[in-house]
């Protein structure tokens, strides 16, 4: 008896350290049940309408769905809609899935997407995307047809209804959270919603009822880690999965790594800093002419960027349609050019003003190069920065002088960034954050919106750039790329150059 009694002992401790082992083994590996972005910034809100912003659109992305999206190649696919199609591309008609569920149980129905089309022309942070639509034209012939009308023409309108925007929410969702909905969302895609604490994380976790491919894992955390060296930290260490915005400094760490992989791509964004045009003393052109003559662009992105991205030439980058700045150099530097201008402009002594930045170190390290440049016409510079959420409220109120900001297309259609930038109706909220203001290139704007891709659209986009060239509300800085570290058990992460991401299709290894 004593011995049966040893023996049973023995298999059973044999028994608990094989279980022990089995189970350490996968709780080492919870990247497999759960996946952990590292992000720079919170994001501002969660509800679509909301707000324009990459931050928030990096997790809305995985929360909803909108009725077709644009892919990392720059094609328009369905994703909601069935299919869809368009009588003299004015009215256009889309069919949606039958059977499509959104995370509180009720099914997706062409009168959720009506509603959500409603609150977005009716948002001011993002009307200007679907501008064009008229209001009136929204119609739902039955319970899985959703229709609109242009009131002009408008050539990118597809690509305008694939941006965040547009996603489609849940009409009872909305309506039972009230103003509480952006930190409530509801959605179709491939995660729902579970918690968020602001400046710190969003918790996700995988919606069962998804219409599409579900994802691998069941968990995805967007945890914000403002600082660079503490993303790759974080990285290095297991902390998280993927971290995004891998700094200039850090890419040679991360490819030197044999645990870790580096993704980057070009993409759609342009860094800049805007000018308050609105702010007396850069109500002139020539004194934004002389700031512009005083930057060394190249030097500047040289120092900061090392080897990411390019000097930018124009006011937007090459890899959205009719371009220029491929044709162009960045403006030249010259000191007694830039003094003139002032002088001409009535301020030979030069003044004092600000430049306002986020977080973000190349931004807050291009700008104290920028205050160095500036000094040697006379403009003594202060920099400030601020956390992400309270620079865009500066920002929307007019309340900057000079900023650091960067514009990401959504679409490779240079509507999408000319109209949000540049056109005087966009001023503030919608954009338009230097409140610009020039008949001429609104007049450019809406042409182009009207005419059909060719040469003669070309032609306005190209005139367009060089107004605002000319016009300087905006000092064009860097053309970026998307860079992205992750551990290298990490495969298929579907980069897009629009500046967020769908998380839900990764794998690992």
């Amino acid at each position: 008896m004593k011995k049966k009694s040893l023996m049973i002992v023995a298999i059973v401790l044999v028994l608990s350290m094989l279980l022990t082992a089995c189970g350490g083994s996968k709780s080492t590996n919870v990247s497999t049940d759960k996946l952990t972005v590292a992000t720079s910034s919170d994001a501002t809100t969660l509800d679509p309408a909301a707000q324009n912003d990459s931050f928030a659109a990096n997790i809305m992305a995985q929360i909803y769905d909108g009725l077709v999206e644009i892919d990392q190649d720059g094609n328009v696919h369905e994703k909601l809609a069935e299919s869809y199609e368009t009588t003299d591309n004015l009215t256009f008609t889309f069919h949606l899935k039958k059977g499509v569920k959104f995370h509180n149980g009720e099914e997706l129905k062409a009168s959720d997407v009506k509603f959500s089309f409603e609150r977005a022309l009716a948002s001011p942070a993002v009307s200007h995307i679907f501008a064009d639509i008229d209001p009136n034209s929204l119609e739902t012939p039955d319970d899985y047809t959703f229709k609109f009308t242009l009131s002009q023409p408008y050539a990118g309108v597809i690509s305008a209804i694939c941006h965040p925007a547009a996603f489609i929410v849940s009409e009872k969702a909305v309506k039972e959270a009230g103003d509480n909905y952006e930190t409530h969302p509801v959605g179709t895609g491939a995660f729902k919603f579970v918690s968020w604490k602001k400046a710190y994380n969003v918790v996700l976790e995988r919606f069962e009822d998804y219409h599409g491919t579900l994802p691998e894992f069941k968990n995805l955390e967007f945890r914000v880690i403002p600082e660079g060296t503490n993303r790759l930290i974080e990285l290095e260490t297991g902390g998280v999965d993927i971290a995004m915005d891998i700094t200039p400094n850090d890419v040679k760490k991360v490819e030197e790594n044999d645990k870790l992989k580096l993704f980057r791509t070009p993409d759609f964004g342009t860094l800049y800093m805007g000018i308050n045009t609105q702010k007396e003393q850069f109500s002139d052109p020539r004194v934004r002419q002389a700031i512009a003559h005083a930057i060394d662009l190249e030097a500047i992105v040289e120092a900061v960027w090392k080897g990411v991205g390019n000097a930018a030439s124009a006011p937007y980058t090459s890899t959205l349609k009719y371009s220029i700045a491929k044709d162009r150099e960045p403006t030249e530097v010259d000191i007694a050019k830039a003094k003139q201008l002032l002088a001409d402009a009535g301020y030979p002594d030069g003044f004092s003003c600000k430049i306002t930045t986020n977080e973000r170190q190349e931004r807050i390290d291009a700008a104290t190069i920028m205050k160095e440049d500036l000094k040697q016409i006379g403009i003594d510079v202060t920099v400030e920065v601020l956390e992400w959420s309270a620079f865009i409220e500066k920002l929307e109120k007019g309340e900057t002088d000079l900023f650091m900001l960067a514009w990401i297309s959504d679409s490779p259609d240079p509507d999408m960034v000319v109209f949000p930038c540049f056109h005087s109706s966009m001023a503030g909220p919608g954009g338009n954050y230097p409140f610009f203001k020039d008949n001429i290139t609104d007049d450019l704007i809406i042409e182009g919106r009207r005419t059909p891709d060719g040469p003669e659209r070309e032609k306005i986009y190209r005139d367009l750039q060089e107004r605002i060239m000319e016009m300087v509300p905006s000092i064009f800085i860097h053309n970026s790329e998307i860079i992205i570290g992750a551990k290298n058990n990490i495969e298929n992460l579907q980069l897009t150059p629009f500046g967020y991401h769908r998380f839900y299709p990764v794998t690992f290894k």
